[in-house]
């Protein structure tokens, strides 16, 4: 079963044809609403089946949407709305609040939580669906999933599409997500118009074009207004701004207003995935009854989407999928390669001398980067006779590089792999008895963890040790030098995932 057990974490984790394959099935589920057919949607009538709803930020949508769905599934629910009158607002840990939800054999986790990644990780924690309600500013698959449905709803097609982003494009999750599905379906041009300080992250913008979708920005409402046959208008997320001297001059900017109907195309439609602020709309009242405006079924379509969801996880859907799978990228990988062992005899007058009987040489790093390596294999801890240094290369006399020699010491498995994450390109030399018996290059791993200080740079991710998760980071490669955060997809240059002083 394709999708029998999955967690929905994350958009990227489907194919386009399981999102075709969703939709069609919501389609289904819909109709069968509509028409007032439970034979057609309440499909765990025979089961005992209950799902936890935690809900650790203000939502109405989302939770009241996913609570309909399950019941008209056949579910009950339990959970929180909100952390107060719950243990959590006691300091309890999000692992062991779900640990409680899993030990009174709830079926499913659906959970909204302020930190990005925290879907993820409850993903991995436990041993029952997970669905993501929105996890800080980090994704809204479920969100992007009835956004898919409206779109094809109103236009017929999900590719070969101009789709606008207005509003808040760093903090919106629900921006992001919708981003990554339409990269999933070919020819779509992504239109996007924010202020300055709330623009679209720039992995996301690489990850889109390197999809094949072109990426277009605008520098006013009006452009990409007439640009679009579907403007998806955002709320300015004032909650989230760390500069709140920014609001006013962000919420001017990017606001839909009904004159600017007038500009559309004749199948336009316009949505918000909700609320719309009433201090500071970012679109006009006028504009709610206009045919085009889509926002109002948009909402609507969240229950039978997340009916047919937690149906397909819980194994009540989906025996007839045909189409392809989406599979995990494999994180196991060989990060170094051998070298040919060439002994030299030993020059004089060098400024950095050389092991001449046991221990490990690490040359070829990238320079200044010693004390970070010291810190890493924990050198001085062990009291380790070292000698590191930042050298002209004799190879090339005009470049410098860094040097690390260490006494009577045998690098692990673990170290070597921490050496690679920190400085890829770097070669290690073994030395018994004053000969080099082995030379490695090292490359930057897939998978990146258990570095010493290691840490990712999003302030807000679950694995930031201030946060108190005990979530330990974990790295996965992107490029030669680059690497993006397993559990909030932050997207980092190598130098920056080690910093001693922090």
């Amino acid at each position: 079963m394709a999708f029998a057990g999955r967690d929905l974490t994350d958009i990227h984790c489907f194919t386009a044809d399981e999102l075709r394959y969703v939709l069609a099935k919501s389609q289904e589920i819909k109709a069968a609403l509509k028409m007032r057919d439970p034979a057609g949607y309440r499909l765990a009538d025979q089961r005992d089946l209950l799902a936890a709803l935690l809900f650790y930020e203000n939502s109405t949508r989302t939770r009241t949407s996913f609570e309909i769905a399950a019941m008209r599934l056949g579910m009950r629910t339990t959970g929180f709305a909100s952390m107060e009158g719950t243990s959590v607002s006691k300091g309890e840990s999000l692992r062991h609040t779900l640990d409680m939800y899993e030990a009174y054999q709830c079926d499913c986790v659906i959970m909204r939580h302020p930190l990005d990644g925290s879907a993820r990780f409850a993903a991995e924690h436990l041993h029952i669906p997970v669905f993501n309600a929105g996890d800080g500013k980090h994704e809204h698959p479920t969100q992007t999933i009835l956004d898919l449905f409206t779109i094809q709803e109103h236009i017929g097609r999900l590719h070969d599409l101009d789709v606008g982003v207005s509003g808040d494009l760093k903090y919106g999750r629900t921006a992001h997500s919708l981003v990554v599905a339409l990269t999933k379906f070919p020819g779509n041009r992504i239109h996007l118009f924010s202020h300055p300080d709330l623009a679209l992250p720039k992995e996301l913008i690489r990850l889109a074009q390197e999809s094949g979708a072109q990426v277009i920005e605008h520098d006013s409402m009006e452009d990409i207004v007439a640009a679009t046959d579907i403007l998806y208008q955002t709320r300015i997320q004032k909650e989230r701004m760390p500069d709140l001297s920014e609001f006013d001059k962000a919420k001017a900017r990017s606001q839909f207003t009904l004159k600017m109907m007038q500009l559309t195309r004749p199948h336009f439609g316009l949505m918000h995935p909700l609320p719309i602020d009433k201090t500071a709309p970012s679109i006009t009242t006028e504009v709610d009854a206009h045919p085009k405006a889509l926002y109002k079924r948009q909402a609507g379509n969240g229950v039978p989407t997340r009916l047919t969801e937690l149906a397909l996880s819980l194994n009540l859907l989906g025996s007839d999928f045909a189409g392809e799978r989406w599979q995990e990228t494999s994180e196991d990988d060989i990060y170094f390669e051998e070298r040919e062992i060439r002994n030299s005899p030993v020059r004089e007058n060098l400024s950095i001398l050389p092991i001449r009987t046991n221990g490990v040489v690490i040359d070829h790093m990238a320079p200044y980067t010693e004390d970070l390596l010291l810190t890493i294999l924990k050198v001085r801890q062990r009291r380790d006779i070292y000698r590191a240094a930042t050298v002209k290369s004799r190879s090339r006399p005009d470049s410098i590089k860094g040097m690390l020699m260490i006494e009577n010491r045998t690098l692990t498995d673990d170290d070597l792999r921490a050496i690679a994450s920190v400085s890829p390109g770097c070669t290690v030399n073994t030395i018994e008895n004053a000969q080099v018996i082995r030379k490695q290059r090292l490359q930057l791993p897939n998978r990146i963890q258990n570095v010493p200080g290691m840490m990712c740079t999003n302030k807000g991710c679950i694995s930031r040790p201030e946060h108190l998760e005990a979530v330990m980071p974990k790295m996965l490669r992107t490029a030669s030098h680059s690497v993006r955060c397993h559990y909030c997809d932050e997207v980092m240059d190598i130098s920056q995932i080690v910093n001693t002083s922090r």
